[in-house]
This record gives structure tokens, sequence and C-alpha cells, in this order.
């Protein structure tokens, strides 16, 4: 059972963690071969270099710590000289809501320095003072954080606008305690007048948090004192008395004279170096070991699975069904790309399908519209029979309506079934119109459509089932004159075409019925017209265009067709009129 147990382990392991597996030993090998020699001579010298390092890198924390002071007097001082703020400050409030209006200025000018840096989440208030009133960004303290203490004003006035810091001190909101430094400068405008006091308050965690960055936290005696020696804040451990086992480090370049001052037990520096000392011995022969066994594992984990997976995908190119593809077991990477190029065929399948039965659709949707269209020529014959019957008789009415008749065979019967300009459209529409007019009488068309639009591609006989559409269901049954109306508007790169009658309208109910029969993959009842233009538009062009249909009760009915806009180039314009 345990034979079986640990190659199943294995084979969940990702790659990159096998191959340090195996080419792990073979670096250390080397390394640990030095360190034990290095080891073995270990002398003062190597214990100085220890030291050395151990003081450089708390000239790096002091670095940090002089920066971090650094930046927020910079931003103290970007503050304090805003022009913004000294507009504010030099406003007196008239009253409390004017006092509130101005605070809430001062806080939108500071919030947009104050999100400029990470480093400023320890800043937990800005309070400004001037003659004409208080403000504060962020949480007051219970005592505003003793800004109008006199020795405070005092030293922040002997600065002259330089930053003044001040140990640090516990604050109460009334709720927690916060133990924070304070910094500050006076705030003068260009004329160098005095404008007020601006202070920022900030956590001791400030400083605190690079005191946690280094690895000698938990041994070093860490401690930022002040100008004269005090301790501001330090890392909770008592220093040492016994200078013979400890390395003390001073830095004293700090911001306004403080200094970091730190105490490292030597003992602790020089315990790594010994233990790496007795352990080398024993982690080089661990590595030889563990390098024999993870290569064979290596090996047979990886050769066989990728010669299955090429298999695979040879089969798959030539047309295997990818149900007939098979499936391994093997380095969890090789069985990913095994399963991703397995469900890449079973897509690029089901793409073929789809576009068959697309195809399909639109073959369809294509018999669908030459079963509406009149081409028998017989009927050319019996229409110029009754033609000529009308002439005769000099019935110009019956005349007039059978040539209407005969073009909109003609362009059913020899239409090529491809895009038409609009202006090919229309007047096939007026053809149709005419017609209508025999049995329609009361009602009219009208064109709203602007002559750079006429050049306009479109499918043929897009517009009739609408006419027909309005004339049927909204104006047949409506107590007045009719009026449908044809407009155009081209929106980017898509041409809406809307054709609107002041007809009967619908109910919410019916207009939901009829856009629920627009998506019906098989047309039934009425606005069969509807259904098969809606069809066209989105086989020929995708499932963003189609039919929009808005209605109101006793208000009419729009229906707007969306398609792209693609213009009849001179060319094309040329080919159409010589047909």
């Amino acid at each position: 059972m345990t034979k079986r147990v640990a190659p199943l382990r294995w084979r969940k392991i990702r790659l990159p963690i096998k191959l340090v597996l195996v080419f792990m030993p073979l670096i250390l090998l080397p390394a640990l071969t030095g360190i034990y020699l290095t080891t073995r001579s270990y002398t003062t010298s190597s214990k100085q270099l220890t030291s050395r390092y151990a003081s450089d890198l708390l000239g790096l924390m002091a670095q940090k710590i002089d920066d971090r002071l650094r930046g927020y007097e910079q931003l103290s001082k970007q503050i304090m000289t805003d022009e913004e703020l000294h507009r504010l400050l030099a406003q007196k409030a008239e009253s409390s809501f004017e006092q509130f209006r101005i605070e809430r200025e001062i806080n939108e000018s500071i919030n947009v320095l104050w999100l400029g840096d990470d480093e400023n989440k320890y800043i937990r208030s800005i309070k400004i003072e001037s003659p004409n009133g208080s403000y504060t960004y962020g949480t007051d303290a219970v005592n505003g954080y003793a800004v109008d203490d006199p020795d405070y004003q005092n030293k922040v006035r002997e600065q002259k606008g330089s930053a003044a810091w001040f140990a640090p001190a516990v604050f109460t909101d009334g709720y927690r305690e916060l133990d924070a430094f304070r910094l500050g400068r006076t705030i003068r405008d260009k004329q160098l007048n005095e404008l007020g006091e601006i202070t920022l308050v900030i956590d001791v965690q400030a400083i605190a948090s690079i005191f946690a960055q280094t690895n000698l936290q938990d041994d070093a005696v860490l401690r930022l004192l002040g100008p004269d020696g005090q301790e501001l804040l330090g890392n909770g451990r008592t220093p040492e008395t016994d200078g013979n086992k400890i390395l003390a480090y001073s830095q004293d370049s700090l911001q306004n004279g403080w200094s970091l001052s730190a105490q490292l037990p030597l003992e602790q520096l020089y315990r790594p170096i010994t233990t790496v000392t007795r352990q080398a011995l024993v982690v080089l022969l661990g590595c030889i070991a563990l390098a024999l066994a993870v290569t064979q594992l290596l090996a047979l984990d990886l050769v066989i699975p990728i010669r299955k997976l090429m298999v695979n995908m040879k089969q798959g190119i030539k047309g295997t069904k990818p149900a007939e593809l098979k499936t391994f077991k093997g380095a969890v990477e090789i069985i990913e790309m095994n399963d991703t190029f397995i469900s890449v065929m079973y897509e690029i399948e089901q793409l073929i399908q789809q576009v068959v039965r697309q195809e399909k659709k639109k073959r369809d949707a294509e018999i669908r519209m030459l079963h509406t269209q009149l081409s028998p020529h017989f009927m050319y014959n019996t229409l110029n029979s009754i033609r000529w019957m009308a002439m005769i008789q000099k019935q110009d009415n019956i005349k007039e309506m059978i040539d209407a008749m005969n073009r909109l065979l003609t362009r059913a019967v020899r239409g090529s079934g491809g895009p038409v300009t609009l202006a090919e459209e229309l007047e096939a529409l007026n053809d149709y119109v005419a017609i209508k007019k025999v049995r329609y009488q009361q009602f009219a068309l009208e064109n709203d459509i602007s002559k750079a639009l006429l050049k306009a591609l479109l499918l043929p006989f897009l517009l009739q089932p609408l006419i027909e559409n309005a004339l049927l269901h909204g104006l047949a049954n409506a107590d007045r004159s009719g009026v449908i109306r044809l407009s155009a508007m081209r929106q980017g790169a898509a041409l809406e075409l809307t054709v609107t009658d002041n007809g009967i309208g619908m109910t919410p109910e019916r207009l939901a019925e009829v856009q629920r029969k627009l998506e019906e993959k098989v047309p039934s009842g009425d606005h069969v017209g509807l259904r098969n233009v809606h069809e066209r538009l989105q086989l020929h062009y995708g499932e963003a265009y189609g039919l929009r249909v808005d209605s109101k009760p006793d208000a009419g009915t729009a229906i707007t067709i969306r398609l792209p806009y693609r213009e009849c180039e001179a060319g094309e314009t040329e080919v159409r009129e010589h047909a």
C-alpha cells in the first residue's frame, strides 16, 4: 500500500518543484562543500565580517527611518505652501455652517496630497490652527493633541517655518489611546505673514514597523534617542551592560538631531555559522541520495506521458474524434496539457456543428423569403393583358397599379438577393404603397430620410413587411387618417431605419408577446413577416442587429431596423445603373 501511495503523491507535485528537487542537490553540493571547508577555518576575521554585516543592516534601518521622517516633513511642507490652503485660512467664518464649509474644503485639499504615499497611513491627524479657526483632518483628540500649549507653540515658532519634532506622547479620543509623535510648522504666505500652525500627528508605528522589518528584531535592542540622549522609542528589550558580549552601534545622522542606538548579542550573530558547520556533512550526504532518487522518478514521470501526449496530438490532427483520444497518468502539467488539447478538439467539433446549423438556418430563411415572393412568369402575361385592357378603356388608375405590380415582380424575379441601396429599396416601397392605396386609401407615406443616407446598402425587401404590418395591425382599425413615416439615422458604425405609424398601438402585454415571437426559432401565428426580417438581419449581420419594436396604446407603433452601415461604392453604382 505504501508503494502505491508514494507515486500518487509524487504525480500531484508541480513540475517546477520537481525540477528544484532534482537540481537543488547539484547546486548545493559544491556550496555545502565550500561551507564545510570555510567553517573549519573559522577565525576572528569572519567574526569581524559578521559584525560589519550587522552594522550595515542597522545602517540601512537608520536610512529608512531618516527617509520616513523626511517624507513627513516634505508632506507638511506641501500642505503649508498650498495656495488654496492659504486662501481658506485667510477666510473668517461668519457662522458654524461657514466654519464647516471651510474645514471641508481644507480636508479635500489635504486629501489630494495625503493619498500620494502608503507611508501616510501612519498619520492619524493633521491639525491646523489659525486666528480665524481650528481645523482637523482625521481623528481629533480630547485635548486637541495639546497644540494650544504655550510651550508647544513657542517651540514651533522658534523654528521659523522649519519642522519641529516632539517626543511621543499619549493621546486619547475618548475611546482608545494613541502613542504618537507630533511634527509642527508655522504656516506663512508669500509675503511671510504668519497664517497659523500645522501639526502632523504620527503614530509611533511609523518607526516601530521599521524595527520589525529586520531579522534582528527578536535579538537586538533597538532604541530611537532624542538630542539629549533620552529614549523616544524602543522595541521593548532591555539593554545589556556587559560590553564583551554585545555589539553596540549608533547612527547620529537622523532628522532633528535624533539618533538610532542598537545592541546586538555576539553569541546570537555567530550561532548560525557554528550550526552550519555541524550540519554541512549531513546535508551533503542527504542531497546526494535525494538527487539519485528524484532523478529516477522524474524520468518515469515525464518521458512516457510526453510520448502519449504526442500520439494523442497526431491522432487529433488526423481527424480522430475527441471522445476516442486517450487520457493517462503523469506529471500534473502534462495531464493538464492533454486535457486542454482534448477540450480544444471538442470546441472545434462544436464550432463546426454550429457553423453547419447556422448555414442551414440561413438557407431556410432564404427559402422562406423566396416562398413569399411571387415569381411565376405567367403573371407577367396576365398583368400585361389587364394593362392593355385598362389602356383601351382609359382606366389610368388600373394601369398605374399594374405598372407598379410589374416593377415589384421584376425586382423579385431578377433580383440577386444581394444588398441594394436605400434609394432602390425606397423605389420598390413606393410601388408597393401605390398598390396598397387601392385598398387602404386613407393613409399617407412620409419620407424623412436625408439624401446622404440613400447610398447605404441593405438587404432587399426589408421595409415592405414593416409597411404591411403598420397597415394591417396599426391603421386598419384606426378611426383617423393614417400616416406612416420613414426615418433613418446613422449611429456610429450602424444604420437605424424606423417605420412609425399613428395607429392603434399595442398594450404592454401585446408588445411583450410580439417581442417573444420575434425570438421564436419557428415563426407561428401573425407577424411572420416581422420574424422573417428579424431572422434575416441576424443571420447576415449577427445577433447584435435585428428589429426593435416600441408601442403604446392609441399612440402608434415604431419598428426600428438596426444593421451595419456600409455605403455603395462608385463602381457598384455604375454596375447597378447598367443592370
